[in-house]
């Protein structure tokens, strides 16, 4: 789990990741993303924690552990930028 100072971020990060897998559709209706890759998928989903962070629930699956490690170092890696991005827009 990852946090984030607010919502803005929170849309950033998932802004940033769509840009990265190239993909061009998404459900507005939702705040939640999923991702389809070969062999696997991930999610991005937040909640508001009582500190009025919020918080980031990444999952990723996969049929092999090293492709699912992979994956969460690269969101963990987009996450961390977005992150240093909000605090110097602030």
């Amino acid at each position: 789990m990852a946090s984030l100072d607010s919502k803005i971020a929170y849309c950033r990060f998932l802004n940033w990741v769509i840009g990265e897998f190239d993909l061009f559709l998404k459900n507005e209706e939702s705040e939640a993303l999923k991702v389809f890759f070969p062999n696997g998928w991930f999610s991005i989903s937040c909640f508001q924690n009582t500190e009025n962070k919020i918080n980031v629930t990444l999952e990723v699956e996969g049929k092999s552990e090293a492709t699912c490690q992979n994956m969460m170092k690269h969101l963990m890696r987009i996450h961390k930028h977005v992150c240093e991005f909000h605090e110097n827009q602030a």
